[in-house]
């Protein structure tokens, strides 16, 4: 069935590729097609459960194949899903996040404007970014990496090097709650040893970001900050799982000095609205590949930043595809915020894309032509990833 130039999409063809990037990680996207050839690009988490992910997203496909054209904000309704439902179940969330961005990219593919524009915003050429260096620091395939303050400070350097006006870290990832002692665990010392020495590395100025993976709890989240506003930390991010323990995270913000980030797993503008209006958090942080694709992510950010500026900040430590798609939306919402870039995985990771993914100087760069501007780049799949279909 031909949907071209009617706003919906008829998927008629579903293929998955995943991409070793290095250890355990990888890169799995997911491209929908229709009669006319016109295609869509999205996303999907690279975690240990990406082939579970890759066979719901592939049943839902389905179903929608059976079912009368969609549009992006229709495909919970037709899957019969809820809310609630997915809230609460993240490989769901993943399933439709991925097909509702693959299908807004077909449907702004078929109009011929940029997905900017589709999603509602004005067309343009660059988004900021803040500088994540904790992927540059995770193991690779000969193993572990360096994790000394030393290594922790070069990261650092080279952040601001590349150009990034913001450096974010994830010094924590020993730390694991709950602690024997009270107050400041001492599995948190080495941590505190990284930032310090960040922080004498960048000077006193350069915004710094923390993430603590959610590895603490009340008395020690709050110990933890008390601790940070001695090295002048600008960003307090999940120091405890702001959606399943939003009463814990909204008391450590009521003692914070700094802005209090996290619920990076969220779905739907809903469950972000409560977080702020809530108080829970200052900032929270949808990632496209679980909030309920790119469609979702604008309404969050017009949503939220009407009620609280600056109170949206994409979470983005992914592929290229993933963090174009997220660019688009940041400047869909007209974000305030510098988009999240992890810098340093893999030095062939432009090649993913056609054309090839453009950072420099600490902003990305969007390509021209409709829909998110870029593919897949076949050679780079071929040499590096497979390409399956279910």
């Amino acid at each position: 069935m031909s949907t071209k130039g009617n706003g919906q999409f008829n998927i008629t063809r579903v293929e998955f590729t995943s991409i070793h990037v290095r250890a355990s990680h990888q890169w799995v996207f997911v491209e929908i097609t229709d009669d006319d050839g016109n295609t869509g690009l999205a996303e999907l988490a690279g975690s240990g459960a990406a082939a579970e992910i890759a066979s719901l997203t592939a049943e839902y496909a389905e179903r929608l194949r059976l079912s009368p054209p969609v549009g992006e904000s229709d495909v919970t309704t037709q899957l019969g899903l809820t809310v609630e439902e997915l809230e609460a179940d993240r490989p769901k969330a993943t399933a439709v996040s991925a097909l509702r961005t693959a299908i807004a990219d077909a449907q702004a593919r078929q109009s011929g404007v940029s997905l900017t524009e589709f999603l509602g915003g004005q067309r343009t050429d660059s988004v900021q970014l803040y500088g994540n260096m904790n992927r540059s620091m995770l193991p690779d395939d000969d193993g572990p990496r360096d994790r000394s303050p030393e290594a922790f400070a070069a990261a650092a350097r080279e952040t601001i090097r590349r150009g990034y006006e913001v450096v974010k870290c994830a010094p924590f990832d020993e730390a694991r709650s709950p602690f024997e002692e009270p107050g400041l665990p001492e599995a948190a010392r080495s941590g505190i040893d990284r930032i310090v020495a960040i922080r004498e590395a960048i000077g006193p100025d350069i915004p710094l970001f923390v993430d603590c993976h959610s590895r603490f709890d009340l008395d020690s989240g709050i110990a933890l900050e008390i601790s940070l506003r001695e090295s002048n930390v600008a960003w307090y991010e999940e120091a405890v799982d702001g959606i399943e323990q939003p009463d814990v995270m909204k008391r450590i913000r009521e003692r914070a000095t700094m802005d209090v980030a996290g619920a990076e797993s969220g779905y739907g503008v809903g469950l972000f609205r409560r977080i702020i209006e809530g108080g829970v958090m200052d900032v929270v942080m949808p990632d496209i590949k679980f909030c309920g694709g790119a469609g979702e992510a604008v309404e969050t950010g017009r949503v939220l930043e009407a009620i609280a500026p600056g109170s949206v900040s994409m979470h983005s430590p992914s592929g290229p595809a993933s963090q174009l798609a997220s660019a688009h939306v940041t400047a869909a919402f007209g974000g305030t915020r510098p988009l999240e870039h992890a810098w340093g995985e893999v030095d062939w990771r432009p090649s993913v894309l056609q054309p090839a993914e453009r950072i420099e100087s600490g902003r990305i760069y969007i390509p021209e032509g409709p829909g998110l501007g870029a593919t897949l780049d076949r050679s780079t799949v071929e040499s590096r990833g497979r390409r399956w279909t279910l």
